[in-house]
């Protein structure tokens, strides 16, 4: 199932769910370059709701924050997804959930028909018990629905002989900017990991008109990326500061006024791959009954006594010189600071920040860049 993000949906990423889950993915993970999407979790969870009763299901719908009626849950993916459909043509976002049953389970074809039609999703019953197999499936179908971008999101370790189900969950973003970067004026330039050290990234540079705030602790602006509302919107703390007051900042976003200004910008090159496994997570967010034995998701598999026995989120984003195509009309012509009559400040990302993509209505990514050398979080496993 592949989307391409601009929706507007109150319940979703600007909910207690989604900044939940992204303050459980620091928790662990603060001295890593971190990328997520809440929203892909919150599809995939939606997804698995619609096939919970009992117990089970209230503990979703309380975490979730969706209504007690599944046929208004139904119709509010309904309606997100086909604002996802018809953006579909721009492809710049791309989101994935796909649950791995047992086949010794079966999955329940009239909760497959339901979750087609208003999730446009499927569980797919596979053999897990083979491991080497079941690791192969999983991971060519996240290929095909990331581009061939997010890889490995399982290994055949991850996999155990008992495995009932698996909810698998990427998120794939690569955007093209509004105004693009010029290649030639990419240099190596320094980044301050730390105050004690540091490493030499390709720094990307351009000068254009971009909406900024400068405070006192930190600076932030936001870049748009062409054929569509979303935008990339930074925030850089001031001489190499705190990534959580930067954190607070940017989840208070809608309400910082930034002004449109001429700015010259240096941004290093990165891409970051980010996999974290989501159970305990979920259970620390109440989402218990689901991971046990005792689970009620009758209306989704065949098998009564079953239960999700693993959530696994993986993302990655690439940020690079990439613009619209040099025919493009929304691709700004490129201009230096010659050109400008005015005084030009400076956003120069020479340091540790974070990040979000959004648009006026949602958030879709989030993330922190520690080290642009460093492409992903290591991960603790036994390879077979």
């Amino acid at each position: 199932m592949k989307y391409l993000c601009w929706i507007l949906v109150t319940t979703s990423v600007l909910g207690q769910f989604t900044k939940q889950l992204y303050r459980s993915f620091l928790q662990d993970n603060k001295q890593y370059n971190i990328i997520a999407s809440p929203l892909c979790v919150e599809i995939g969870m939606s997804m698995i709701l619609m096939g919970a009763d009992g117990n089970t299901a209230n503990e979703l719908r309380t975490a979730l924050n969706l209504p007690e009626d599944k046929k208004n849950v139904a119709t509010i993916y309904d309606k997100l997804l086909t604002k996802l459909e018809r953006g579909k043509k721009v492809a710049i976002l791309h989101l994935a959930n796909r649950l791995f049953v047992n086949e010794t389970i079966g999955v329940n074809k009239r909760y497959n028909k339901l979750v087609n039609k208003h999730f446009r999703a499927e569980a797919e019953a596979i053999k897990l018990a083979d491991r080497l197999k079941a690791a192969w499936a999983i991971n060519d179908w996240v290929l095909d629905q990331t581009l061939d971008n997010v890889k490995d999101i399982i290994i055949p370790s991850d996999l155990t002989p008992d495995e009932s189900a698996v909810m698998i969950n990427a998120a794939f973003f690569k955007g093209y900017w509004k105004t693009r970067f010029d290649k030639m004026n990419t240099k190596p330039k320094v980044f301050y990991v730390s105050k004690s050290y540091q490493v030499n990234v390709n720094m990307m540079s351009q000068v254009g008109r971009f909406k900024m705030r400068t405070s006192t602790i930190d600076q932030i602006i936001e870049l748009p990326f062409a054929y569509s509302n979303l935008s990339m919107v930074i925030v850089l703390p001031k001489d190499n500061g705190s990534l959580t007051q930067a954190e607070a900042t940017i989840e208070s976003y809608p309400q910082i006024v930034l002004t449109e200004m001429d700015v010259h910008v240096q941004l290093p090159k990165f891409k970051i791959d980010f996999r974290m496994e989501l159970v305990e997570t979920l259970k620390s967010m109440g989402i218990q009954d689901l991971f046990n034995s005792s689970s009620d998701i009758s209306v989704l598999l065949n098998q009564s006594g079953t239960r999700i026995s693993q959530v696994v989120h993986k993302a990655f984003i690439e940020i690079d010189e990439e613009g619209g195509s040099a025919g493009s009309a929304s691709a700004s012509p490129i201009r230096g600071l010659s050109d400008y009559a005015t005084s030009v400040v400076t956003f120069t990302v020479n340091s540790p920040f974070v990040f979000m993509i959004r648009d006026d209505d949602n958030i879709y990514f989030r993330g922190r860049v520690v080290d642009p050398l460093k492409k992903s979080n290591p991960i603790d496993r036994i390879t077979i």
